[in-house]
């Protein structure tokens, strides 16, 4: 049966146990019945709910339980215990005088904040809880145990040691800055920093305010600086006449490095038993250096004497020896109670006496770091928590043997209901959606912390008990992060965020990245090396993680049907087997070998695809007013993603808005993208998906794109290395393509990312690359039949006519005689050897050329008919081949119009070369109809700033766009200029079945306001050339034109699907649409919008419209025009 619960109700009340390695989990969570009341608790401490106020929340104040463990940060360390679930904590309820609870009375409980303290190293040292401010319980009347607080057994206390002292942990934090980005837009890294010291204000002075201290012994102060000075700088921690002083190097060395960090620890006896003052001296070499301040811990040994309502208590003066301590409190008072707090849940009293001397004494235990509370219960003036609310109950423990996971925000419920079911629908995949604060609820006690995301998944994992079917395989987030957990800069409003885990390193951009795979990291020891310490580094994925950064529940709809529509798979098409790796300039080639090294890697394993390689290097860089340029490959490859390719890889410079210095693609030319055949998108460069920043990046608009874009990008969130990029490269052009067996391609892009990232080993690079998208998506690819040759062609000559015959094959290796629809053929000259030219190198005897293989010359681009299986393509080829003999290449695509069945092939096994003996004479050149973006565009007409160029071509003699004769190409120069001038060979489409006949379609640049000409010329295959020219005048903002609208089906039904075609003049823009429609009085009925370029889908069974004869106007725009529009009729029947 299919997972899909979003809150499970369970059948009995006290939980049950399942076990799974170092973990147990209980089959049902406390939270699944009863009234559940959360609160908040602002620090740690001792908090109080009266009688009154458990009564007005609606619950038995005398079976009221405390259940949680508070806002501590979870240990990232798996192989530690945790508390599963939420435990129930033992609290103490004051009856009054009557001996029972009821109106005046009140429970006192211990509750954790953000900041916590642990022992280690032969110290205490404080936590604090990046992702909450808050730690958080919950209050109910029937859910789990009710737990008082018992009082433990009494411990020995033959020769155990006196101690009248304990150490007071005090500590100064604020949480102002985050060095990566002092402004707050662009951080990284979890740790926040306090008061900047600078020349003209060096010096902090802070007041610890205590009582009580103990002057016979020392006291320890530690001090976590830092220095972003570009030379050297030190700080000097002053505590009366004792000084101690650090010196840091400058960050000058690293261009990425924002600050030097350091500690002062100081221990120094104190000579005043009240305040402690602590001063902070920074001294800087230049007016602009700047130091700052971390926090500062106080450890404070201090007589026990009891003051106010509590007192948190530590000693580790015989820690770990094997007798037990003997404290000795002064001043309690007759209500003072000792409690032991230690893991805060289990809250014990102590047993205690009073000395002789009026001292309250007790016997602990040295065989760990025992933290207690001594308590006034009869006290007055209790913190009191805040309320929250009721919440509803779930029982996300009751899941197991879930194949997909979402975690979203409540306001993207639905759309990720959707999502999944789709996954359902088209996968079989089992799944569960449920939302963040029901993850923090049942694994970190309400409070926000990643690591319950990542519990979550652990348990599911550990319950599948090694089973590979029946474990978690891909995990989802959505919603958009921000480095800024905690919103402490106040940058972020609403509720569509949700976690990110940021490293430790908060100062060096490089490495103070974001990342989602630590919720992937679900082994026991996951990143665990044999001392106990957690590093991201060391661990590997077990699951796929992506995230869709969406900030609104309009783009999580958008993205979602995105995401659905290409799962359909309705559009198919020789897209499916086109790949494009392109490769930055400079570096000398790095970036070239980088795109190569995955080219050569997925062209071996995958013959059937056509390999694309754009890399700048290889192209004339032009120098323009606004800087280096290359408009032939920009174009190039603005075309070729606007027809689609399965797969784009990129390797080179980029940043959050763009990639290359050329500003090759930036983010208006993501956000203006129409492109239906979307590509999954992976780029080896910085920051390009800098997803937690404080501005959207160009990888998260590739996403959210909902007309076009990428389906799904892998890149960095931060600064990475070229060199380390290539291995991630190359794992993930192997990983993607190459694990499969015979036709079937079974990697999604989470499981392909995962293998691509655990092969690449203990990497820090490769940490910052982060998956925006569907981590459960397969690509489309069109693997399910192949296409075989038949025919044994002999040499192809020059001018000779040839005829290739062939067939689709099953994966049982016969004939597929069902299979009836197009094939699509392309047919490529020899390969060439290609030198690049190092254009960024200015002096000629230092540049480094790098080589590389491709199949430049296009022989043939046409489509035919497959009929029964089988097929038969015609055509001559050109007379500008290479004449030397070698192996040519022919690439097909195929699918069935019926079935929608798909195949791919390739074939190798031919010579081409030479010239033929039988020439036909031919002096007339091709017949040419040019237009831009329309069929009805005359010369001298208007047009936007990004036209669509067409020429129909036809020639007996069929169309030369080989590309290797000098001057015979298919060529458009846009106003005689040479700059301005673009060979469309590879844009050219034969019309089906005839090589004689065809189609050039290309995006132009962006054209400058004002009249411009164009002219064209195209050779026939015997070299024979036509002309033809156009004017067309260019106006900025243009609004677009509709040619014609028609509706079908017409007459339609009250509960079908109106389609509305619309014939305008923008065939490669966004295009927003507004449909009204109108009753024959003239009133509107109903609207209806939608963005996308030429056809509106309206479900007209969601307007309970009545039957009768309507009209309809149609009104488009462009994000830059105003609307312009169309109307029509539209008959609707019952």
């Amino acid at each position: 049966m299919t997972k899909r619960l979003l809150f499970i109700f369970a059948a009995v009340l006290l939980p049950m146990l399942s076990w799974a390695g170092l973990h147990s989990y209980a089959e049902r969570s406390v939270l699944s019945e009863g009234r559940i009341i959360k609160i908040q608790v602002a620090e740690t401490g001792i908090y109080a709910i009266t009688y009154d106020q458990l009564k007005d929340w609606g619950l038995q104040p005398e079976q009221v339980r405390v259940l949680g463990y508070g806002g501590n940060m979870l240990n990232e360390n798996f192989t530690l215990s945790k508390w599963d679930d939420l435990p129930s904590v033992a609290f103490y309820m004051h009856k009054g005088a009557d001996n029972k609870f009821s109106s005046g009375d009140y429970i006192l409980f211990y509750g954790r904040g953000s900041v916590g303290w642990e022992y280690g190293a032969k110290r205490w040292r404080h936590t604090r809880n990046p992702y909450s401010d808050y730690g958080y319980y919950f209050l109910s009347d029937s859910a789990g145990e009710q737990r008082l607080i018992t009082t433990a057994d009494a411990l020995s206390d033959s020769d155990a040691k006196d101690v009248d002292w304990f150490t007071r942990c005090m500590l100064h934090e604020k949480e102002l800055i985050n060095l990566v980005d002092k402004t707050g837009v662009n951080g990284g890294g979890r740790e926040f920093y306090g008061e900047s010291l600078s020349e003209s204000a060096n010096t902090i002075k802070l007041s610890f305010a205590a009582q009580h201290v103990r002057r016979d012994m020392p006291m320890t102060c530690v001090a976590n600086l830092a220095s972003g000075s570009q030379n050297k700088s030190q700080f000097t921690l002053s505590i009366g006449s004792n000084n101690m002083t650090t010196s840091f190097s400058g960050v000058g060395g690293d261009f990425y490095e924002r600050a030097k960090c350091d500690s002062i620890i100081m221990q120094v006896v104190p000579t005043s038993t009240g305040t402690q003052t602590v001063r902070l001296l920074y001294s800087g070499t230049s007016s602009s250096d700047v130091g700052y301040l971390n926090y500062v811990e106080l450890l404070l040994p201090t007589t026990l004497v009891m003051a106010g309502r509590e007192m948190p208590i530590v000693n580790t003066a015989h820690i770990y020896q094997n007798y037990n301590t003997r404290f000795l409190l002064s001043s309690p008072t007759p209500s003072t109670q000792i409690w032991r707090v230690t893991n805060g849940v289990d809250i014990q009293q102590m047993p205690t006496t009073i000395t002789a001397d009026g001292r309250l004494s007790w016997i602990g235990s040295n065989q760990q770091a025992e933290m207690y509370m001594a308590v006034d219960v009869n006290a007055t003036g209790w913190r009191k928590p805040t309320y929250v609310g009721v919440i509803d109950n779930q029982n996300l423990h009751a899941l197991s043997n879930i194949d997909y996971v979402i975690i979203c925000p409540e306001e993207f419920r639905q759309p990720a209901l959707r999502l999944a079911q789709k996954h359902e629908q088209i996968d079989h995949l089992t799944w569960a959606v449920v939302t963040d604060q029901q993850v923090y609820n049942e694994f970190s006690s309400g409070t926000p912390d990643v690591s319950a995301y990542r519990w979550f998944m652990k348990m599911l994992y550990d319950r599948a008990e090694d089973d590979p079917n029946k474990q978690p395989k891909n995990l989802l987030l959505m919603g958009c992060a921000s480095f800024d957990n905690r919103n402490l800069y106040g940058n972020l409003s609403g509720d569509s965020r949700l976690l990110v885990f940021q490293a430790k390193n908060s100062v060096d951009e490089t490495k103070a990245y974001g990342m989602d795979d630590y919720c992937g990291f679900l082994q026991d020891n996951a990143g665990v090396d044999t001392r106990g310490r957690f590093s991201e580094v060391r661990a590997k994925m077990d699951i796929g993680v992506g995230r869709l950064p969406v900030y609104t529940l309009e783009q999580a709809n958008q993205v979602v049907d995105k995401i659905c529509l290409y799962m359909d798979d309705r559009v198919q098409g020789k897209w499916k087997n086109q790949i494009c790796f392109l490769a930055d300039d400079g570096d000398h080639g790095l970036h070239v070998q980088t795109a190569d090294i995955g080219a050569k890697i997925l062209a071996k394993e995958n013959p059937n695809f056509v390999i694309n390689k754009i890399y700048l290097d290889s192209y004339t860089q032009e120098v323009m007013a606004s800087g280096e340029r290359y408009p032939l490959a920009k174009n190039q490859f603005d075309n070729l993603m606007s027809s689609g390719v399965l797969f784009m890889n990129y390797s080179g410079h980029g940043g959050y808005n763009n990639i290359t210095n050329e500003l090759f693609m930036r983010i208006n030319d993501i956000q203006r993208m129409n492109n239906v055949n979307q590509a999954f998108w992976f780029l080896a460069t910085c920051s390009f998906s800098h997803f937690d920043g404080g501005k959207i990046s160009a990888g998260e608009e590739a996403v959210l794109n909902p007309n076009g874009g990428a389906i799904g990008v892998l890149s960095a969130c931060r600064t990475v290395y070229a060199t380390e990029n290539t291995i991630l490269n190359q794992n993930l052009c192997d990983t993607i393509f190459g694990h499969r067996t015979a036709f079937d391609y079974p990697m999604t892009i989470g499981e392909a990312t995962r293998i691509a990232k655990n092969q690449t080993g203990n990497k820090i690079n490769k940490l910052p690359y982060i998956l925006l998208g569907d981590p459960a998506l397969r690509l489309n690819y069109p693997t399910d039949y192949q296409i075989q040759t038949t025919s044994k062609l002999d040499t192809l000559h020059a001018l000779s006519i040839q005829t290739i015959c062939g067939y689709i094959e099953t994966p049982d290796h016969d004939t597929a005689y069902w299979f009836n629809g197009k094939l699509d053929i392309t047919i490529f000259d020899k390969m060439q050897e290609i030198v690049t030219r190092d254009n960024d190198e200015i002096i000629e005897s230092e540049k480094v050329k790098y080589k590389y293989k491709d199949y430049p010359n296009t022989l043939f681009v046409g489509q035919t008919d497959v009929i029964d299986g089988k097929f038969e393509v015609t055509f001559m080829v050109p007379k500008d081949i290479r004449y030397n003999y070698g192996n040519g290449r022919i690439v097909y695509y195929a699918h069935d119009l019926d079935s929608r069945e798909e195949a791919i092939g390739h074939y190798e096994d031919f010579i081409i070369g030479g010239s033929s003996s039988i020439i036909a004479q031919d002096t007339v050149g091709p017949e040419l109809n040019i237009y831009l973006n329309n069929i009805n565009f005359s010369s001298g007409d208007e047009t936007h700033e990004f036209p669509q160029f067409y020429a129909e071509i036809y020639d007996e003699n069929g169309i030369n766009t080989a590309g290797t004769g000098i001057g015979h190409d298919l060529l458009m120069v846009i106003d005689n200029d040479a700059k301005q001038t673009y060979v469309l060979n590879s844009y050219f489409q034969a019309k089906n079945n005839s090589y004689q006949e065809g189609l050039v379609s290309y995006k132009m640049a962006e054209q400058k306001e004002g009249t411009h000409t164009l002219t064209f010329r195209a050779w026939d295959l015997h070299n024979n050339s036509s002309t033809a020219s156009l004017n067309f005048q260019v106006i900025k903002g243009l609004d677009p034109q509709i040619y014609s609208i028609s509706t079908y089906p017409n007459p339609t039904t009250s509960t079908g699907v109106l389609n509305i075609l619309i014939e305008h003049d923008r065939p490669n823009e966004i295009i927003e649409s507004t449909v009204y429609l109108y009753n024959l009085s003239g009133q509107i009925v109903h609207t209806h919008t939608q963005k996308g370029n030429d056809l509106i889908q309206w479900n007209l069974s969601d307007m309970n419209t009545p039957a009768g004869i309507y009209v309809y106007q149609v009104k488009i725009k462009t994000t830059t025009s105003n609307f312009t529009s169309k109307a029509g009729k539209v008959i609707i029947t019952q």
